[in-house]
Parts: C-alpha cells; sequence; structure tokens
C-alpha cells in the first residue's frame, strides 16, 4: 500500500502561459491555517460536487489551471509521504498516476517553508490541448496535508516558473 496522497489532477486543460498580472485576490483557507494570493485573471471554477477542501482555478490567458485541496492528516510530516530520496519515486508516481509514461523532472524543497514543503515537478502523456506538466507542492502544516498543484505546457515552461513563483511566494501559513 502506497503512503503517496492522491488528490486528483484536472485533465481539462487549454490555454498558453504569460506572466501574471500584479493585482490579486487573497484566498484563505481558515481552517487549514493559510492563505495564498492569486493574480485576479485565475478565475474560479465552481465544482458541482461542492468540495469545501478542493478549489480549482484557471488563467484563460496564462494558459495555466491551479488547484488547491487540503485534508487533515495521518501523517507527521511531508517526508512521511512525499520523500524525495526514496528509491523508485518516478515508477511509484507512474503507477499512482497510471501513466507509463510519466518522467519525474525534479523532487526538491523550495525557498519557501523548505522543512514542510517537497515540490514533484513530472511530465505526464499528453493531456488534453497539449497539456503535459505539472508542479505540485505537497505542504504538511499543523497536522494537515495541503498540495497546491499547477498543470500547464511544458514548452512554456519557463514563462509558467514565474508565474507559479509569484503565486507561491504569497503563500503565507498561519
Amino acid at each position: 500500500m502506497t503512503k503517496f496522497i492522491k488528490f486528483g489532477l484536472p485533465v481539462f486543460v487549454f490555454f498558453f502561459c504569460m506572466l501574471p498580472e500584479a493585482a490579486g485576490k487573497v484566498i484563505r483557507f481558515r481552517h487549514y491555517k493559510f492563505t495564498i494570493t492569486l493574480p485576479d485573471r485565475l478565475a474560479e471554477i465552481r465544482d458541482s460536487t461542492g468540495s469545501v477542501h478542493e478549489r480549482l482555478f484557471f488563467d484563460t490567458s496564462a494558459g495555466i489551471i491551479l488547484m488547491i485541496s487540503a485534508r487533515q492528516s495521518k501523517f507527521k510530516s511531508v517526508q512521511d509521504y512525499i520523500d524525495c530520496s526514496r528509491e523508485g519515486l518516478e515508477t511509484q508516481l507512474r503507477n499512482d498516476y497510471e501513466d507509463s509514461t510519466l518522467m519525474l523532472i525534479s523532487c526538491n524543497k523550495p525557498q519557501y517553508y523548505p522543512d514542510k514543503t517537497n515540490i514533484l515537478h513530472f511530465q505526464v502523456s499528453v493531456l488534453p490541448k497539449g497539456f503535459d506538466t505539472y508542479m505540485i507542492y505537497f505542504i504538511h502544516h499543523r497536522r494537515r496535508d495541503i498540495q497546491i498543484a499547477f498543470t500547464y505546457k511544458k514548452e512554456n515552461e519557463s514563462i509558467c516558473q514565474f508565474y507559479i513563483d509569484d503565486i507561491m511566494k504569497s503563500l503565507r501559513l498561519n
């Protein structure tokens, strides 16, 4: 049995990456003790399932999907379920996401909250509209697991990296 947590990944993305605007809106997850500021252009997609602890956003001009999920944790640290030093991590991801072409680009700690966060960066087989890359921030904070997942096209990687960094440096764990 795997310790890897799957939150579900969006597969219906279809836009191009550009830099975000300076203005933004603060998104608060009070129960999970964090806030994050998103560009105004990042519009929320309302899900019919109405999950309180999962929110989905997209930016039509930037071509990026953002999914934020949070839940109570049974783990003591982010290393308990995303251990970048673990042998066979890429194979485990291929099995968990049922994609034999999945390629792990990197697994590391970000500059913000490195003791609580690991980043998985990987490519998958091409999704609808040519999207093929994920960057997922796994955060363990106050006995809670938070996942912030970005989906975009590999060909727009350099521009999307600036977009993602602008968003992630606004993350505040309370």
